[in-house]
């Protein structure tokens, strides 16, 4: 018994460790870039992170592009066509830069989101923080 409650203490500290150094190491500003992992175990695509496009450009002018600010409402306006799908494997394994950081409140607690630019004018990337963290879709390097 006591065995197994030392390893049950061990794997609960280094479990609070990890949990720790994420919240530590974790300096998430728009401007700077964010890593996704590539895919792992044979997906075809993430679970956290989707994948935005429009058909037509949208006023980027309208963005404070140090705070990321507008960024929603300029791609999102209710006048655009938009795709949205999960994040395809052929995207993991990159860097992008962080255009927005949001948040908002839903009936089960903040949800924190990155929204990242891409290498096409016409497509954002969505990050559900949590979920791509408890995925191991993020990669903190």
């Amino acid at each position: 018994m006591k065995r197994y409650l030392s390893h049950l203490f061990f794997m609960i500290a280094f479990w609070g460790s990890q949990q720790l150094y994420a919240q530590i190491k974790v300096n998430l500003e728009v401007g700077k870039t964010i890593h996704i992992a590539p895919c792992k175990n044979k997906r075809t695509n993430f679970k956290g992170i989707d994948v935005y496009a429009r058909t037509t450009p949208y006023a980027k002018n309208d963005i404070d592009l140090k705070t990321g600010d507008g960024l929603v409402a300029a791609f999102f306006n209710k006048n655009a066509s938009i795709d949205a799908k999960r994040l395809p494997c052929s995207m993991g394994g990159k860097r992008y830069k962080i255009a927005a950081l949001q948040e908002y409140e839903t009936e089960h607690g903040i949800k924190k989101i990155v929204i990242c630019y891409t290498n096409y004018d016409l497509t954002l990337i969505w990050i559900d923080l949590d979920e791509a963290i408890k995925a191991n879709e993020i990669l903190w390097k």
